[in-house]
C-alpha cells in the first residue's frame, strides 16, 4: 500500500534528471562518437554517473566537486566534535571528560580521510565514501552519547545535523544520504541494546521523532538537490552539443558556399577571391601567376545527346582529370556552366601551357558510361602575369581572349606568342 505512493513521490522528487523533449537532431552532421552517443542519452532516463561517463572532462570535474564537498564536511566535523564539548560541560558536566576524549579519538579515521581526500589516490576514486565514512563516525559517536547522556536532548540534536548535512552538502547520489541513516538507526539501535534501559519512554518518542524527521527531510532534499543538479547537467550538456552541431553546421556552409555542388570544385566566389588574393602576392613578391580557361568543345551536343545528366558526368569526368593533374596549391574552379579554371600561382606561361596541353591530351581519353572515344575535347586559353602587370581583370581578360582563339579551332591551347630571342651576331 505505502510503496506505490513512496515511488511516486520519489519520482516527482527527482523529475528533471531528464530534459523534455528528445535530443537535437543531428542528420547528417558528422558528429564524433562520442558526441552522438552523449548527445543519445539526453533521450533516456540518464543519471550523472552514466552522463560523466560518455562526455570528456565531465567526470573529474563532478569528482573534484564531491572531493570539495567531503573536504568541507571533514573540516566541519574535525573541528565541530570537540567544539561540541561545551555543550556536554552544560548537559552533562560530570561526563563532560570522557565524551572529550570520544570525540578526540573519533578525529583520528576523521583526520586520515581528510588526508586521503586531499592527498592520496582513493580521495580522487572514492571521495563520497570518505567523506560518508567521517559521517558515520560521528553518528555511531553520538548515538553512543545518547544512551550514555542523562538528558538526551541536546546530543540528540547533534544527531541529526550531520544527516541535514548529508543530505544539503554532500555532492554524491541520494543513497549516500540514506545510507547514513541507516547507519544512524542502527548505531541508535546498536547502543541501546548495549546499554538497555538508559533510555525512558520520552526519551525513545523524542529520538525517534527527532530521527525520524530528520531522515525523511534529509532523503528528500538530496533527491530533489540530485535532480536540480542532473537537469542543470543535462541542460549544460544540450547546449553543448547544440553548439558543437552549429559549428559543424556552419563548417559546412561555409565549405558549401565555396565550393560547386556538381564536381566539388571551388565555385565563382572562392575563384575571384583567391585570384585577387594571387595577383595581389605577385605584385608585392614580384613573382608570376598562370591562369588556365578551358570549355568543353560542343557541350550543347553532348547535352542533346546524351541528356543531362550525360552533361553533369562530362564535368565531373573533366573537373577529375583537372583535380588530379594539378599541383598542391594550384585551384581548380568551375566559373558557370561547362567553364573551367585553373589558378597557378607561381607559374609562369611555359608551366601553364605545359599544364594546358596536357590536359587537352588526356581529356580526349576520357570515356564516361555512354561516350563514344575522342567525343570529350578541351579548348584553353592561357595567359599569365608577373610583378606590376599581375591584376585579376587584365589576367583573365587575356585568358579569355586566348580561349576565344583556341574556339575557333577547337581541342586547341590557345596562348600568347612569344618572340624569338634575338640571334647574337658574330664579331
Amino acid at each position: 500500500m505505502i510503496a506505490g505512493p513512496f515511488r511516486r513521490l520519489v519520482a516527482v522528487l527527482r523529475r528533471g534528471d531528464v530534459l523534455p523533449g528528445t535530443a537535437p537532431s543531428v542528420g547528417d552532421v558528422d558528429l564524433p562518437d562520442g558526441d552522438r552517443r552523449a548527445t543519445a542519452m539526453l533521450t533516456t532516463r540518464s543519471n550523472l554517473h552514466e552522463i560523466a561517463q560518455a562526455i570528456p572532462g565531465l567526470r573529474e570535474e563532478l569528482i573534484d566537486r564531491a572531493r570539495t564537498a567531503g573536504v568541507l564536511v571533514c573540516w566541519v566535523a574535525v573541528i565541530a566534535l570537540p567544539a561540541w564539548t561545551l555543550v556536554d560541560r552544560i548537559a552533562v558536566p560530570e561526563q563532560a571528560g570522557t565524551f572529550l576524549l570520544v570525540r578526540l579519538l573519533c578525529d583520528i579515521p576523521m583526520l586520515l580521510a581528510l588526508w586521503a581526500l586531499r592527498w592520496l589516490p582513493v580521495g580522487r576514486r572514492h571521495p563520497e565514501g570518505l567523506a560518508f565514512l567521517v559521517l558515520a563516525v560521528v553518528q555511531a559517536e553520538i548515538a553512543w552519547m545518547i544512551t550514555q547522556a542523562d538528558d538526551p536532548k541536546y546530543h540528540l540534536l547533534g544527531f541529526t545535523l550531520a544527516i541535514y548535512g548529508s543530505g544539503c552538502i554532500l555532492v554524491a547520489r541520494p543513497r549516500w544520504t540514506a545510507a547514513l541513516v541507516g547507519v544512524s538507526w542502527a548505531a541508535l539501535g546498536v547502543s541501546m541494546l548495549l546499554y538497555p534501559g538508559r533510555l525512558t519512554a520520552e526519551d525513545l518518542v523524542a529520538v525517534t521523532v527527532y530521527l525520524g524527521t530528520a531522515s525523511i527531510i534529509a532523503v528528500l532534499a538530496h533527491l530533489r538537490r540530485y535532480a536540480l543538479n542532473n537537469r542543470e547537467l543535462l541542460t549544460r550538456v544540450r547546449l553543448e552539443r547544440e553548439q558543437q552541431r552549429t559549428g559543424v553546421l556552419l563548417t559546412q556552409l561555409e565549405r558549401l558556399s565555396h565550393e560547386d555542388p556538381l564536381t566539388g570544385l571551388a565555385n565563382r566566389r572562392r575563384w575571384d577571391a583567391e585570384l585577387v588574393s594571387a595577383c595581389t602576392e605577385a605584385r608585392q613578391r614580384n613573382t608570376v601567376v598562370g591562369v588556365v580557361l578551358l570549355d568543353i568543345d560542343h557541350f550543347k551536343r553532348i547535352n542533346d545527346r546524351h541528356g543531362h545528366p550525360g552533361g553533369d558526368e562530362a564535368l565531373r569526368q573533366v573537373a577529375g582529370l583537372l583535380s588530379r593533374r594539378v599541383r598542391a596549391g594550384d585551384l581548380v574552379a568551375r566559373l558557370g556552366g561547362d567553364e573551367l579554371a585553373v589558378l597557378m600561382p607561381g607559374s609562369d606561361l611555359d608551366r601553364a601551357v605545359e599544364l594546358a596541353e596536357r590536359l587537352r591530351c588526356e581529356a580526349a581519353e576520357l570515356v564516361p558510361a555512354g561516350f563514344d572515344r575522342g567525343e570529350i575535347n578541351l579548348s584553353l586559353g592561357v595567359a599569365s602575369a608577373g610583378g606590376d602587370q599581375a591584376y585579376p581583370l587584365e589576367l583573365m581578360s587575356r585568358a579569355d581572349e586566348q580561349l576565344y582563339r583556341a574556339k575557333i579551332t577547337r581541342n586547341a591551347v590557345g596562348a600568347p606568342r612569344r618572340d624569338p630571342a634575338p640571334i647574337p651576331l658574330p664579331r
